[in-house]
């Protein structure tokens, strides 16, 4: 078989693909990347545009790869060429067709955001190692990834194992052995329903046909159509949550909806609308911004102009409103002086940072990917949504895309995408009698053999999907560090086979003398979390050499969550550690009140902080630590009285806007006191805090005094007998010396008083009554 061969069924492909608004994907297997195989490629190419009736040049084509890749496709090919850590360049464009190096392995990640730029009718050119290659292929990023002590030679490729047994057995794919030319596997396609839903744009409407015109799918025009009603408010607010999966058009019919609403509300308002536009990043929205141009031209509001961040737009402006992106962090503040606001990419940003940017806002609106490679959104979706149908006066419209923009519904390449990189994965359906299994306790724990998680799809499936579920922002390349590094292991809590709960390890520590000294002076070692973090930041030289484990992931399934799965897991989790002599157990995570208080439950203390949120998603990070055994105890106990040490100052300044629940978790999360000077009083200042005890005086003449022996109280472990709203009033007012305006509670002033008259007790004894 020849060349000729390959010629033939790319033109059978190419012809169906065209027929049913899909791409197809052509493998050139070889075992080394060279002249010989571009030219194969561009020939596969060029018979690609002859049988679409295209000329060369006519087409967008992106060439994705390595160095050498690049130099070589210079020489052969006129596009866009770019090296694959560019890839997250090109995320919402579109190309024509994309010719990719897969010769030396890929990351996962980049996979999949380079796929997703192909439109209908594209071709695939993936130029791969022969087949049997990829069952032992460890790639560049393997060596990036894998912890030390070990090395690329302890890497077990499973994710390519897979990876190319999905590819074999895949609708929408060719396999061509360049070195034998031979076609290993040819094109198949089965044709299960329409490729597109025809376009009808409603007759009775407010929103101008244009912007419906602007529309690519059906799915779209029904958003349009619910902001019919946007401003017909049955509540005092109101909020619209739109999920898709990627590549559903959603941020590009945020765009489109934008000046109806601006429309709309500068009637009311009398002035021009300001629109605050949030994302984790400011290409996240460019998409948007492109189509808001397009649409304001259609909506008669031409006369506008745009402010850029480097490349990316960042404003529109024009007499009618003001359209500005900002980060979640500056979004907490400037939601106060925005008329509506528009949470793009929502799944990327923390729970609370979200309820704090919509905080009294009048018009919200959300949108998020349910399945990508960037992130999940369900999580987003239960998390949240949860949050805000509690508050009653949140009117929610929720809206779903189903229908794919740059192709249509059935492509096989999204198909095989979408398993390869698990991102449609989905826990197990449970019925009646495994939730009555659950609340009778019967539960089994058990360590998951990688290989056979990789070997059973439904297995692996069911343990994934609970991440897609659950309150991870889940990428593709954490599937990849759990199956093929050595020191990362699958565990799960099970009932009647189906997985409840999914666990993720790594194994840290247990590092040489010559590691820990370099650590010391500044090296940063691959993996290694935990003991890196304490040594650098309480210099306990020790530590890294011993060993424990660091739970990167726990997740519970959705439909049994506060059933106590979650803390089943831990203690059997904590049980198989100590079975195997290790001496510590960890986790870091994105605090939140519920988040700590499950780890405090659980033994586990805390022991660093950032001080920064993180700029993206809002996020203080949290590490927590349990002691394996008792000469362990009293080491973290000690760490863990200085990181509240460190609390106790930070509240003042570094975190100073961290949600109050959590900083009262944080200081009450104390082991062991803390070796610190005790205030001393004169006989003024005793006179002056009775005079107050007595009304006499306000609390803004008693803050010198209050302040350091809040800060004593503190440290120590024995407290006063405070109730939970004193305790929040002294810790926002003495430690994180809070405005009482940012105090949600009517009897702050008198709460104050009592929470102090306690403290004072608890310090001076009954005497100073």
């Amino acid at each position: 078989m020849t060349v000729r061969a390959l010629m033939s069924e790319i033109e059978r492909a190419c012809r169906t693909a065209n027929e049913n608004r899909h791409r197809y994907m052509v493998f050139i297997c070889s075992k080394d990347l060279n002249d010989r195989v571009m030219k194969i490629a561009k020939r596969a190419y060029k018979h690609h545009l002859k049988a679409r009736n295209r000329k060369k040049g006519s087409e967008r084509l992106l060439l994705a790869g390595r160095s050498y890749f690049n130099e070589l496709a210079e020489k052969y090919f006129d596009g866009d060429i770019i090296h694959y850590k560019e890839s997250g360049k090109v995320l919402g464009q579109t190309y024509d067709s994309l010719i990719i190096d897969l010769t030396e392995g890929f990351h996962p990640n980049d996979l999949g955001i380079l796929i997703e730029t192909v439109r209908e009718g594209g071709i695939i050119l993936a130029l791969s190692p022969p087949v049997d290659a990829w069952f032992d292929l460890k790639g560049k990023w393997h060596e990036d990834l894998v912890s030390e002590p070990y090395t690329v030679e302890d890497v077990v490729p499973r994710f390519y194992r897979r990876f190319i047994k999905k590819t074999l057995q895949a609708q929408g794919v060719i396999i061509f052995d360049a070195d034998k030319r031979k076609i290993v596997k040819k094109y198949e396609f089965t044709k299960e329903f329409e490729s597109r839903e025809e376009i009808v744009i409603p007759e009775k409407r407010e929103i101008k046909k244009k912007l419906y015109k602007l529309c690519a799918t059906q799915d779209q025009v029904r958003v349009l159509e619910s902001f019919e009603t946007f401003f017909d408010r049955k509540k005092d607010r109101k909020a619209v949550v739109i999920t898709a999966d990627r590549g559903r058009g959603k941020t590009a019919v945020l765009g489109i909806v934008t000046p109806y609403i601006i429309s709309r509300l500068e009637r009311v308002l009398k002035r021009p609308v300001r629109v605050l536009v949030v994302a984790p990043s400011p290409q996240a929205v460019q998409t948007y911004f492109e189509f808001l141009k397009k649409a304001l031209v259609r909506q008669g509001m031409k006369n506008f102009s745009e402010k850029k961040s480097g490349d990316k737009v960042t404003v529109i402006n024009s007499r009618y409103a003001r359209v500005e992106y900002a980060v979640p962090m500056r979004a907490m503040v400037e939601k106060d002086f925005a008329d509506v606001v528009i949470v793009d990419e929502a799944a990327g940003i923390d729970v609370p940072v979200l309820l704090r940017i919509i905080e009294g806002v009048k018009y919200a609106i959300f949108s998020t990917t349910i399945h990508g490679y960037e992130g999940t959104g369900r999580g987003f979706a239960i998390r949240f949504l949860k949050r805000i149908e509690q508050e009653e006066d949140i009117e929610i419209v929720k809206i779903h895309l189903r229908e794919p923009i740059r192709y249509g519904s059935g492509d096989p390449i999204e198909r095989w995408l979408y398993d390869v990189l698990l991102l449609d994965a989905q826990p197990a359906e449970l019925d009646e009698s495994d939730i009555e299994k659950i609340r009778k306790g019967e539960l089994e724990f058990e360590e998951i053999d990688k290989d056979a998680l990789i070997e059973d799809d439904e297995l692996l499936r069911e343990f994934f999907g609970i991440y897609v579920l659950a309150h991870y922002r889940n990428r593709p390349s954490d599937l990849v560090i759990l199956l093929d590094m050595p020191n990362h292991l699958p565990l799960r809590v099970k009932v009647n086979g189906k997985t409840v709960c999914s666990l993720h390890v790594a194994v840290e520590g247990g590092m040489d003398e010559e590691t820990v000294r370099k650590l010391s002076d500044g090296y940063k070692p691959k993996g290694q979390i935990i003991p890196d973090l304490i040594l650098k930041h309480y210099w306990d030289y020790s530590f890294p050499e011993l060993t424990g484990i660091r739970i990167v992931r726990i997740a519970t399934h959705p439909s049994v969550m506060d059933m106590g799965i979650g803390s089943f897991a831990l203690q059997r989790l904590v049980e198989w550690a100590e079975s195997r002599d290790m001496d510590w157990a960890g986790s870091g995570f994105g605090v939140s009140p519920e988040l700590l208080r499950f780890w405090s439950r659980n033994g586990f203390v805390p022991v660093h902080i950032t001080p920064q949120r993180n700029e993206v998603s809002g996020e203080h990070t949290v590490i927590v630590l349990r002691a394996l055994k008792m000469h362990i105890q009293s080491r973290i106990d000690d760490i863990n009285a200085e990181f509240v040490r460190r609390v106790i100052e930070y509240l003042g300044d570094e975190l100073k806007d961290i949600e109050l629940e959590t900083a009262i978790g944080l200081l009450n999360s104390l082991r062991k006191e803390i070796r610190a000077c005790e205030p001393e009083y004169t006989r003024v200042e005793r006179r002056r805090m009775k005079k107050y005890f007595q009304g006499h005086s306000l609390f803004e003449y008693v803050s010198d005094i209050a302040r350091p022996l809040v800060r004593y109280y503190y440290t120590r472990t024995d407290k006063a007998d405070l109730d939970e709203r004193e305790e929040r009033v002294l810790v926002a007012k003495c430690l994180m010396m809070r405005h009482w305006r940012e105090i949600d509670d009517s009897r702050a002033y008198r709460r104050m008083l009592k929470a102090l008259k306690k403290v004072w007790e608890w310090y001076h004894g009954a005497e100073e009554d």
